[in-house]
């Protein structure tokens, strides 16, 4: 079955923050987006979806506009950024990082499980020595859980989540 986007604001069953359409002009004027342009659009589609799903994930500042709204955006009490009063939209920010993520997905395999010290097969302290559990050269080592730097970036002024690090526990 084809994947279909329902990017309506506050709607019950939206699935996205953006149309195909939307994303297809954004990709456009964007270098470097050979991956998007030769994606089917039902693979466009599907990527838009499962990066809404998992920039959703986030914690978001504010709250969400509605009660019936399927998505965490719009939202109020979220205030202003660079002079926008972001309450009630979609703030540009969000739309970029689902592009973005869209089109990471598109070429990196994200849907393995999280992140964890179970990532390496190796943690040594003494003369520090990191032995990744999967080749870090595989696009397949990239986490479902763990969100690109650059999409958190973007997400940095909306996302309480998004600015923080993440960190490994080291002990002796």
């Amino acid at each position: 079955m084809a994947a279909t986007i329902d990017a309506t604001l506050s709607g019950a069953n939206s699935n996205s923050y953006v149309t195909l359409i939307e994303a297809d002009d954004y990709f456009d004027s964007r270098l470097y987006s050979d991956v998007w342009t030769a994606a089917l659009d039902d693979d466009k589609n599907r990527a838009l979806i499962m990066a809404c799903k998992r920039i959703n994930q986030e914690k978001f500042y504010g709250d969400r506009s509605t009660t019936t709204q399927k998505l965490p955006f719009p939202r109020a009490s979220l205030g202003y950024l660079d002079g926008v009063l972001l309450d009630g939209i979609i703030p540009d920010a969000l739309k970029e990082s689902q592009y973005e993520l869209a089109i990471h997905m598109l070429s990196v395999n994200m849907t393995l499980k999280g992140v964890s010290t179970d990532a390496y097969k190796s943690i040594k302290v003494g003369s520090i020595e990191v032995q990744p559990a999967i080749d870090p050269s595989d696009n397949a080592s990239q986490s479902y859980s763990t969100l690109p730097p650059f999409v958190l970036s973007l997400l940095s002024d909306i996302s309480r989540s998004a600015s923080s690090s993440a960190f490994i526990e080291v002990s002796r």
